[in-house]
């Protein structure tokens, strides 16, 4: 379906139509993490938001070309195989394939291209050598080269920085001779074994920045549409990259630029220092991948979000509810058969049309899962009515419901699996049993058989304080979680 999608571009400070340099292909860039440690659920942020990005994108006719780098050669890397007595290439490939096996259990597709920066040394140099050529970069001496900020007249323009005001952006850069205290580096001299590259100049790698400018332009070409990555990155990273593109393309480097906002575990940065560091294994080791995400898509992309167990296990009843309410759906559309069920599919779309505007407004996941928290309200309230309501208008709700879950990367599992895989912890947290709920509804019948209505009433209510929703029908009473959790 054609539609308008408007994006926050951090560069011109205002939403901006998307309008692809090729006809409905995005190319979309997106910053990796370099490879020196496990993932932690900060990466994963960025990860799984652009993955809906692609995945929004391409549900709307787009093709995307997606790339996101492993910026497998970086001093934390070199430092880190020292104290672990291995070799560079090592640590990276045993993190490379750490990250891969994380992403995959967060159920974050694979980019189009994920390319390693090992692996494009001739590029690299042959974009430093342009800039060379151009005399918006320099070697010194001693063998490193440097970018010139100065040359670059709008130098600053992502970041709102000022050329004076600026200090040096390079990554632990010591020794050599700079012209000017704020050139960053291209290439450094190094002779590390594993890590080091022959080059014009010396024997050593890049730095930090060249890397995605060389990928990017290798995978998108000179220009692209999109290039994202986290906040923290804006400055200097992403502005480095756009200075040193343009300067060696005598072009725009990114149309739009997105950033998605920091994330803090119960207010405080993560760091291993303050023990709150915690890494996406050990994350689901207690929850869901796909309690991770809700808790992200609760937030638009751009917020910084806070974290703590507590909202975690907000997000895990979230879903339990939204899984229990596919399984009243499901159960009561069984019967049809699969011409039927096709039918019904283009009963309503009301859900699918609101996701749509949701997210063609910069990506607003939050307002996407406030629009699924009524659909899903609605739903069960006609749950509650299953004798005026067709199977086929069931059939409906759970198709629009698991149609925008797909984009978002929700409601993976069957309704059963999940809700015997939590219901017994949820239960225990709100200080109940299975027992105990079914003798509570056997009170209650016993109740409503004798026309106690008060009573009835008043266990009912005692329930729904507990978060336990009552369901009459005209062969059972049964119970989900309520809403309200």
């Amino acid at each position: 379906m054609s539609q308008t999608i408007k994006i926050y571009n951090s560069l011109s400070r205002k939403k901006e139509i998307l309008k692809p340099l090729r006809d409905r292909h995005v190319g979309l860039y997106a910053c990796g993490i370099t490879v020196y440690d496990d993932c932690h659920i900060g990466h994963a942020m960025q990860a799984i938001f652009f993955d809906i990005f692609r995945r929004f994108l391409e549900f709307s006719g787009y093709k995307v070309t997606y790339v996101r780098n492993y910026t497998d050669v970086d001093d934390k890397i070199i430092n880190k195989a020292k104290e672990l007595g291995i070799s560079p290439k090592a640590l990276s490939e045993s993190i490379i394939k750490s990250s891969e096996e994380d992403m995959k259990a967060l159920k974050v597709a694979k980019a189009t291209v994920e390319p390693k920066v090992s692996d494009h040394m001739d590029e690299i140099i042959a974009m430093i050598e342009t800039l060379i050529q151009k005399d918006a970069a320099y070697m010194t001496p001693e063998g490193d080269v440097y970018y010139r900020v100065r040359k670059k007249n709008d130098y600053g323009k992502l970041s709102g920085r000022k050329t004076d005001e600026l200090r040096s952006g390079t990554r632990d850069i010591t020794g050599g001779t700079k012209e000017d205290e704020l050139d960053f580096a291209l290439w450094k001299r190094d002779n590390t074994p594993d890590a080091s590259w022959e080059s014009p100049w010396s024997l050593g790698r890049p730095g930090w920045h060249i890397e995605c400018s060389a990928l990017a332009q290798k995978y998108l070409g000179n220009s692209f549409d999109i290039h994202g990555g986290g906040l923290d990155l804006k400055f200097p990273h992403h502005e480095n990259e756009i200075a040193q593109s343009e300067s060696a393309n005598d072009c725009c480097y990114s149309t739009l630029w997105m950033h998605s906002g920091l994330l803090t575990i119960d207010k405080q940065k993560m760091s291993k220092s303050l023990g709150n560091h915690i890494t996406i294994k050990k994350f689901l080791e207690t929850w869901d991948a796909e309690v991770l995400r809700l808790s992200f898509l609760q937030n638009h992309y751009s917020s910084n979000i806070d974290f703590s167990n507590e909202l975690f296990s907000l997000s895990r009843g979230r879903l339990y509810y939204y899984y229990q309410t596919l399984r009243g759906l499901d159960e009561l559309s069984s019967r049809l058969n699969s011409k039927e069920k096709e039918t019904a599919e283009n009963f309503d779309d009301s859900l699918i049309t609101a996701f749509r505007k949701a997210m063609s407004d910069d990506f607003n996941t939050s307002l996407a899962i406030g629009e699924l928290n009524k659909f899903v309200k609605a739903s069960n309230q006609a749950l509650s009515k299953s004798s005026t309501v067709k199977p086929e208008e069931f059939y409906n709700k759970a198709h629009q419901i698991r149609v925008i879950g797909k984009v978002l990367g929700l409601f993976e599992e069957s309704p059963e699996s999940f809700i015997k895989k939590h219901n017994e912890e949820l239960l225990k947290e709100l200080g109940l049993t299975e027992k105990e709920i079914k003798k509570k509804i056997e009170e209650r019948q016993e109740a409503r058989e004798n026309k106690n209505w008060a009573l009835s009433d008043e266990i009912r209510d005692e329930l729904l304080g507990k978060g336990i929703l009552l369901k009459d029908s005209q062969e059972e009473t049964t119970w989900v979680l309520s809403d309200r959790l």
